[in-house]
């Protein structure tokens, strides 16, 4: 929870039911209804449910069909990604005004960091309630934000008080709040992984915690260790923050939703091979590698790794995304739609200094 011996003051922002509810303040028609956007062709999926919607069973992720069958009065439209992202600018440049640090993970959801706002999380809970309410002012829409020392926690905090919710976790306060948790809970704990917790017996967040740390490492490798921390309140995870303009990226957006690990890894090198092509057509060197990640409810995730020197070397640069997508990207049986592999901070490549470790 503490970088340098500093405590962290980390803040998650997540967008209420962010595209249904854009749809809602675009069309007075659609408020009070239950509006669900998302796919609507033969393999459409639920991308976004309204509150209204979700009170018949609607979620994201769901095949559209499905909902409609749940909700035939539903209001049911497709995405329109460029006026939300419109919506979602307004949002990051005010997180921008109160953070020197904001990492986007999705149209609707961004981590920032507090820990220069005074020196104690009253103080940054303070900033966050204002950002909150500037957000609910100037777009006319709700949002839940989340203040903790670290990334899980704050998205945790988040989660737990939805919709138009604020949860600040302090760190006196993390196993009391941690420990009755269900272990789906835990970040990156999908479906599959929440089956095989509980066919160990590992019910509640608290179990994991305390479990022989072999029997974790045994079932799940070294993410065992990991699902440990994790359920005792720890991650020293960085923000990334915001993507550089220069960079050179790949991505590919599958005919089909790609669920097996295998070939999702083999496209991820297949792409770092395409990137670092183009890096040595055009001569330059990168310090930051990134994966792009969607899955099949639309939602979108980055992970970014800064490497110590510039390189074009396929060979590193083709672990780093890897890596990547093993230590930082929660997979489950339904899959990706997308995957993109891109590198960030280009130098010209007139001079190389050579890494003494990989």
């Amino acid at each position: 929870m503490t970088t340098g011996g500093r405590v962290r003051r980390i803040g998650h922002l997540d967008m209420d039911a962010f595209y249904a509810a854009v749809e809602q303040l675009d069309e007075a028609s659609c408020r009070g209804r239950p509006v669900i956007v998302g796919g609507l062709g033969p393999r459409g999926v639920v991308s976004t449910a309204s509150y209204e919607a979700r009170v018949y069973g609607v979620h994201s992720a769901m095949p559209t069909a499905v909902a409609r069958r749940l909700c035939p009065d539903g209001v049911f439209l497709r995405p329109r990604f460029a006026r939300y992202k419109e919506i979602s600018d307004q949002v990051r440049a005010i997180l921008r005004e109160v953070s020197p640090v904001v990492e986007t993970i999705s149209l609707d959801e961004a981590f920032f960091d507090l820990s220069e706002h005074g020196t104690s999380f009253d103080d940054a809970a303070a900033v966050a309630r204002r950002l909150k309410e500037r957000v609910r002012v100037e777009t006319d829409l709700t949002c839940s934000v989340g203040v903790a020392p670290n990334r899980f926690l704050a998205k945790l905090a988040s989660e737990l008080d939805k919709p138009d919710g604020f949860l600040v976790i302090v760190p006196e306060r993390v196993r009391e709040l941690l420990d009755p948790l269900p272990v789906g809970r835990i970040w990156g704990v999908g479906k599959v992984a929440e089956r095989r917790l509980t066919g160990l017996g590992l019910l509640r967040v608290r179990d994991v915690r305390l479990a022989p740390l072999d029997l974790l490492e045994r079932e799940f490798g070294a993410t065992g260790r990991r699902l440990q921390r994790l359920a005792g309140g720890e991650d020293e995870t960085p923000l990334d923050g915001e993507a550089e303009a220069r960079s050179i990226s790949r991505e590919v957006t599958y005919s089909y939703d790609l669920t097996d690990r295998e070939e999702i890894e083999a496209e991820v090198r297949r792409l770092a091979r395409d990137v670092v092509r183009r890096l040595q057509e055009e001569s330059l060197l990168c310090r930051t590698v990134r994966i792009k990640i969607r899955y099949p409810d639309f939602r979108t995730i980055t992970r970014q790794a800064r490497l110590h020197v510039g390189t074009d070397a396929v060979g590193l640069i083709e672990r780093v995304a890897v890596g990547l997508l093993h230590d930082r990207v929660a997979l489950d049986e339904s899959g990706v739609r997308l995957i993109g592999v891109g590198v960030g901070r280009l130098t010209e490549a007139t001079a190389r200094q050579l890494a003494l470790f990989d």
